[in-house]
C-alpha cells in the first residue's frame, strides 16, 4: 500500500496521531501538523511547526498546548519580519499583552496601543501612541491617570506626562507636573533629568545647572552641563519623533558627540555586547511628515543601505540600523575627524598626509567597487579610530552609480568641495568622488581648501586651483600634479578609478619617512561597473546547518539591505559563553567577523556574512598570518575558525557554516 493511501486508511480508522507520524516521516509537516490538531495533539505538532520555521503557527500551537512560556520563548526569538504574525498569532489567543510586546519590537505601535488597551494597560498604551505619534491621545490617557489614578500609577503618568509637555514645547505645565513627580523617591532622578530642558526654556540656566550637578553626583555617567543632561533627555523620550525603543533599553547614552539639521550622534553602551558604540538619532519632524522630513528620511535610509553593503577597515562600520525609527549604530571613534584636527594642529605632516590619502583611496575603491558614489567627501566625514586610522563615513548622500543619475534634491555634498558636475546638476560617476577627495587633500596639506570664495560655485566651474606648493613650502612637483588632476574640472581628466589615484599619491615623497602606507590589491578598484555581478535577489532565508544546540541561517536583514549569518540556539547563551561573545565582539578589530547583534532572550545571534571562500587557518600565508597575528592574540581562544581573503585583507571567521 502506498503511503499516501496508507495515511488515508488510518484517518479512515481514526488512528490520526499514527497518520500524522507517517506523514512527518514522509516529509508532509504541514499534512502533519493538522492530523495532530484533529486530535488535540498541540505539544505534539509544535516541534514540526519549529522544522518548518513558521514562528505564528509554533506560538499558537505552545498556547494550545498550554504551554505559554514556551510560546514567550518562541515570540521572543522570532525575526524581525514574523513579529506581526506572532502578534497576531497571540492576540487570537487572547495574550494581548504579548501581542502588543511583539508588535511594539516590529515597531508597529498603533497595533500596540491598541492590545495594550485591550489588555488593560493604559500606561504601556499611552506610550505606544506616543511612539506612533498620537500624541494628543497620549496626552489624554496620563491625565486621565494623573486624576483618577492612585499610587505608582498615578506617579509614574504624572512623570510621562511633564515629559510630553516638555516635548511639544510646553514648558510651564511640564515643569509643575515633573516638579510634584520629584517628590517621590523613585522618581526623582528620572524628574531630574526630564527638568533640565523644560527650566532652560524658561531662562532658569542656575536652577538646571543645579539639577545637573545633582544628578552628576548621582551618576557620575551622566553629563556635568545642564545642555547636555537635556540633549540626552530629548534623545531619551524621542525629541521631535518618537526614539526607538532600543535607546534606553539596551544602549545607555552617555555623551553628545555632535549634532546637525537632521541628526545627532551619542556615545553609547551596548549593554547586550558590552563595548561603546555611536549611536546617530534622526533629529528632524516625523517622517510621515512634509518634504524636509521626507528628505532626512531618505537620507538616513541610503546610509543604511550604503554602509550596510560595505566592509572595510576604511569605512566606519556599521552593527546596526532601524532606519524606519531613526536609528543607526556604528563603530565608535575616538580620535575626531580630520576638520578637527585640521583646525586644532593645522596642516598635516607629510607622512600623515600621505597616509591619509591612502586610507581613503582604499575606502573609496571598496565603495566604487560596489557601485556606491558616495558624494560627499570632505574633513567633517572622516574620522579617526583610536589607533590613528582615517575612515570614511557618513555615507547619507550616497547613490548607486547609474551613469544617467543627477544631483536631485538640492546640493547633498558641501560646496567646498564639491564637484562641477555635481554644482550643475549634470551626470555624476565615480570621478566626482575622486574631485572631492583632492579637495581635502588640499586642505590637509595646506590648511585651507583650494577654492576660499566668495563665489565658491564659480571658482569650482571655471576656474584652476593654486599650485598646493605655492601654499605650503617642501610639497614636490608630484603633489602639484596628482592634486591638479584631481580637480580637473572635466570628469574624463581625472584619474580612471581611486586605483589608479593611489598608485600615484604612492609616489610621493616623505621627508625623513620610512612608512609605506597601505596599498589596494590588484583588483580592488577598476573600470566603474555598470552593475555588481554579485546582486541578486536573496531569498529571505537559506540554512547553513543544524546541530541539537543551534540552527545556522543565511537571512536578508531588511533593515541594513545586507545578507546576515543568524545563529538561532535552542537554549539561552551560559555567562561564560555570553563573556567569550563580548570579547569577541570587543576585540575583534576590521579583521574579524563582526558581531552585530544579541536578542534580549540570548537565543540569537547575529553576525556580519563574510563573502568569499572559506580557509582553514594553517593555510595563512606569512604576510596573511602577521595581519592578523593581534587579532588572533586578542580572540578568546578556540574562537577562530577559519578565514576569508577579501579585497581588503584576511578577515578571521568566527561564525562557521
Amino acid at each position: 500500500m502506498a503511503d499516501g493511501d496508507f495515511i488515508d486508511y488510518l484517518v479512515a480508522h481514526g488512528a490520526y496521531a499514527e497518520a500524522a507520524r507517517v506523514a512527518a516521516g514522509r516529509g508532509e509537516l504541514r499534512r502533519a501538523i493538522g492530523l495532530y490538531e484533529r486530535v488535540w495533539r498541540f505539544a505534539d505538532a509544535l516541534p514540526l511547526a519549529l522544522d518548518l520555521d513558521d514562528r505564528p503557527l509554533a506560538v499558537r500551537l505552545a498556547l494550545d498546548a498550554g504551554l505559554p512560556e514556551r510560546a514567550g520563548e518562541i515570540a521572543e526569538a522570532a525575526p524581525p519580519e514574523a513579529l506581526l504574525p506572532v502578534a497576531e498569532a497571540l492576540a487570537a489567543r487572547g495574550r494581548t499583552f504579548e501581542a502588543a510586546r511583539a508588535a511594539e519590537r516590529a515597531g508597529a505601535w498603533a497595533r500596540a496601543a491598541a492590545w495594550y488597551r485591550r489588555a488593560g494597560a493604559p500606561l504601556e498604551e499611552a506610550r505606544a501612541q506616543a511612539q506612533a505619534g498620537a500624541l494628543r491621545e497620549a496626552g489624554l490617557i496620563y491625565e486621565r491617570l494623573v486624576v483618577q489614578g492612585s499610587g505608582e500609577e498615578a506617579i509614574a503618568a504624572r512623570l510621562e506626562l511633564g515629559k510630553l509637555l516638555a516635548r511639544l514645547g510646553r514648558a510651564e505645565e511640564a515643569t509643575r507636573h515633573l516638579q510634584i513627580a520629584a517628590r517621590v523617591p523613585a522618581q526623582r532622578l528620572a524628574a531630574w533629568r526630564a527638568l533640565c530642558g523644560p527650566l532652560l526654556a524658561l531662562g532658569y540656566p542656575a536652577a538646571a545647572a543645579e539639577l545637573a550637578a545633582r544628578l552628576h553626583h548621582a551618576d557620575p555617567g551622566i553629563p556635568r552641563r545642564a545642555e547636555e543632561v537635556a540633549l540626552l533627555e530629548e534623545a531619551l523620550s524621542g525629541g521631535a519623533v518618537p526614539a526607538p525603543r532600543e535607546v534606553g533599553r539596551r544602549y545607555h547614552l552617555r555623551r553628545l558627540l555632535g549634532a546637525g539639521a537632521i541628526g545627532r550622534v551619542y556615545e553609547a553602551f551596548d549593554s547586550l555586547l558590552g563595548l561603546p558604540v555611536a549611536l546617530k538619532l534622526l533629529a528632524v519632524g516625523s517622517v510621515a511628515g512634509g518634504e524636509p522630513e521626507r528628505q532626512a528620511y531618505l537620507r538616513f535610509a541610503r546610509e543604511a543601505e550604503a554602509a550596510g553593503r560595505l566592509r572595510h577597515p576604511n569605512i566606519v562600520a556599521l552593527a546596526d540600523a532601524q532606519p524606519a525609527s531613526g536609528l543607526f549604530v556604528f563603530e565608535l571613534m575616538t580620535g575626531g575627524t580630520l576638520r578637527d584636527r585640521l583646525a586644532g594642529a593645522g596642516p598635516l605632516p607629510l607622512p600623515s598626509a600621505r597616509r591619509l590619502a591612502l586610507d581613503l583611496l582604499a575606502a573609496l575603491a571598496a565603495a566604487h567597487e560596489r557601485g556606491i558614489i558616495h558624494r560627499d567627501v570632505k574633513p567633517a566625514n572622516v574620522l579617526y579610530d583610536a589607533a590613528g586610522n582615517a575612515k570614511l563615513g557618513d555615507f547619507g548622500s550616497a547613490h548607486l552609480a547609474d551613469f544617467g543619475q543627477t544631483q536631485t534634491g538640492g546640493f547633498l555634498g558641501t560646496v567646498a568641495y564639491m564637484s562641477p558636475e555635481q554644482i550643475t546638476g549634470a551626470p555624476i560617476g565615480y570621478s566626482a568622488d575622486l574631485y572631492a577627495l583632492g579637495a581635502t587633500l588640499v586642505e590637509a596639506l595646506t590648511g585651507r581648501p583650494p577654492f576660499l570664495g566668495p563665489d565658491l560655485v564659480a571658482q569650482h566651474l571655471g576656474e584652476a586651483p593654486a599650485r598646493p606648493s605655492a601654499r605650503r613650502p617642501g610639497l614636490s612637483p608630484l603633489h602639484d600634479e596628482v592634486l591638479a588632476r584631481a580637480l580637473a574640472k572635466a570628469p574624463g581628466e581625472r584619474f580612471a578609478s581611486a586605483l589608479e589615484m593611489a598608485e600615484a599619491v604612492a609616489a610621493w615623497p616623505v621627508e625623513g619617512s620610512t612608512f609605506e602606507g597601505p596599498t589596494l590589491e590588484a583588483g580592488s578598484a577598476s573600470a566603474p561597473p555598470t552593475a555588481d555581478p554579485t546582486e541578486t535577489a536573496a531569498p529571505p532565508e537559506r540554512e547553513l546547518g543544524r546541530t541539537d544546540e543551534a540552527r545556522l541561517v543565511l537571512r536578508h536583514d531588511p533593515r541594513t539591505a545586507r545578507e546576515v549569518l543568524v545563529e538561532e540556539r535552542a537554549a539561552p547563551l551560559a555567562d561564560d559563553a555570553l563573556d567569550e561573545l563580548r570579547a569577541t565582539a570587543t576585540r575583534g578589530g576590521p579583521h574579524v567577523q563582526r558581531v552585530l547583534r544579541l536578542s534580549e532572550d540570548r537565543r540569537t545571534i547575529w553576525y556580519e556574512a563574510v563573502a568569499g571562500e572559506r580557509h582553514p587557518l594553517d593555510a595563512l600565508t606569512v604576510p596573511e598570518r602577521a595581519a592578523l597575528a593581534p587579532a588572533l592574540a586578542a580572540l578568546p581562544p578556540g574562537r577562530a575558525l577559519a578565514f576569508v581573503r577579501t579585497p581588503a585583507g584576511p578577515v578571521l571567521v568566527v561564525a562557521g557554516y
